[in-house]
């Protein structure tokens, strides 16, 4: 049945690659989880409320473009630049109520299904520069390393709107060595063409971790997750 709806050999894959091609793009979507409703939660919004409402809509969205898009393997969830725009701009700098910020998101999602099922989809697309499209794609990966090292510990906050690189003394703090070595393993498997490489890698430093250093996760120290989003307040309040 699955063959026959998603049509796997047309598109050359299987049942097997997609299973796990869906685990991989969980676990590099998993940190929205954490980091949306730390950065909404700076805005009055509410971090539980946020947290599940994150979870049914990405859920949702992803299930939408499996069974209706099929041949498009892209997830789908909140954006990460919208949040904090939100949280400390509307909310922050205008300051209005989380109920009023949710209600523009409101009208802004109804108009961009409009734009999406005409002809004015295609439009603006084809008016966007290609040389702006290759720098919004390059400036979100950016982004996301930028979380990716700043929940590793690799860089911190410098209080100027900054984050900086840690000196070599990081080298003393167990669970940064364990993600850069869980980097370096991803690289070396997806360079030797192993399937399923990022799961491997973050699987199993994550169960060494586990099994070596409990005591460092424990007193692990989240702080920095707020700093991640601090660092484009400037930029958007000087609009």
């Amino acid at each position: 049945m699955m063959e026959k709806y998603f049509n796997y050999k047309k598109h050359g894959t299987n049942f097997e690659t997609e299973v796990r091609a869906g685990v991989t793009t969980f676990l590099t979507m998993a940190y929205i989880l954490a980091l949306q409703p730390m950065i909404l939660s700076a805005g009055g919004f509410d971090a539980g409320s946020v947290f599940t409402a994150t979870i049914i809509a990405t859920a949702i969205a992803c299930f939408i473009m499996g069974f209706y898009g099929k041949t498009w393997p892209i997830g789908l969830s909140c954006g990460m630049g919208l949040n904090a725009y939100v949280a400390f701009f509307v909310c922050g700098a205008l300051g209005h109520t989380p109920q009023e910020a949710l209600g523009a998101v409101l009208v802004a999602g109804i108009l961009f299904v409009i734009i999406s099922v005409t002809p004015i989809r295609a439009w603006i697309i084809n008016a966007i520069p290609k040389s702006l499209k290759l720098g919004i794609g390059a400036g979100i990966g950016l982004f996301l390393a930028m979380i990716g090292f700043t929940l590793m510990g690799l860089t911190v906050p410098s209080g100027d709107d900054r984050v900086v690189m840690l000196s070599f003394g990081f080298l003393q703090n167990p669970l940064i060595l364990i993600a850069l070595a869980a980097l370096i393993t991803m690289f070396v498997l997806d360079k030797l063409k192993i399937k399923g490489a990022i799961i491997i890698a973050m699987g199993g430093w994550t169960v060494f971790a586990w099994l070596f250093v409990p005591d460092a996760i424990l007193d692990a120290n989240y702080s920095n997750f707020s700093a991640i989003a601090t660092v484009k307040v400037p930029a958007i309040t000087h609009l």
